[in-house]
């Protein structure tokens, strides 16, 4: 199987190639903004290491869809789609919270991602200790945080894990800092994507439909007032 996966949804940009078992090929560059520009020589790079061939040659392609910056969801959602009508090829899309928790070591207790919104509130999801999700990715306050979060020890990551992990010992919780990966990263996507399709698991995507952004909330900007 062979498979293409990017992300472009928050503050870093990515690219890599699931070849028969393994991630052949990466790029991975933090980055505020700058995303359009070098997502396509990233997925180029990628293509070119893995010796890929034509697009045509993939078996999927796989995207994060958000939660995350409006811009960069839609440029990584964007790029997956014509690449996806151009090869016909089918198309995944999966949460930045979940392509992070896939990234960490089974932590052993419950794992809470927590990634950086940009504004007040976090965007977080839970999963069991076996990094099954167990409830929707969600954007909260800091302190509404522990209320979604049982009252056991758990693990969290995510690059707002901190503001997270101060807002569960506010309310006397017990919280461990992971040390694995803070932002999503198209290996760790690749890997989880390529195990979706080997468990037979039924992608988003896939067929005629295309995968679609995940906001939590409204984006930063406003249609003006009708004239009177």
């Amino acid at each position: 199987m062979k498979l293409l996966a990017m992300d472009t949804a928050t503050a870093a940009c990515s690219a890599a190639v699931w070849c028969d078992g393994d991630v052949v090929a990466r790029r991975f560059e933090p980055m505020v903004r700058g995303h359009a520009e070098r997502l396509m020589p990233m997925v180029r790079a990628v293509m070119d290491e893995a010796a890929a061939g034509d697009f045509s040659a993939l078996d999927a392609i796989a995207v994060t869809v958000g939660p995350g910056a409006f811009t960069g969801v839609r440029i990584g959602l964007a790029a997956a789609r014509a690449l996806g009508l151009a090869a016909a090829r089918p198309v995944a899309g999966f949460t930045t919270l979940e392509t992070v928790a896939a990234a960490q070591e089974e932590p052993g207790k419950p794992l809470l991602v927590a990634l950086d919104s940009k504004r007040e509130d976090l965007y977080v999801q839970l999963f069991d200790a076996g990094l099954t999700p167990l409830g929707a990715p969600a954007a909260l306050l800091p302190g509404d945080v522990p209320a979604a979060v049982p009252a056991v020890p758990v693990a969290v990551c995510g690059d707002a894990a901190a503001r997270a992990i101060a807002a569960l010992a506010a309310a006397g919780r017990e919280a461990a800092l992971l040390n694995g990966p803070s932002l999503p990263d198209a290996a760790a996507l690749a890997r989880l994507a390529a195990a979706r399709r080997q468990d037979r698991e039924a992608p988003c995507g896939v067929g005629n439909s295309m995968p679609q952004p995940l906001y939590l909330r409204p984006p930063d900007v406003s249609l003006p007032a009708p004239r009177r």
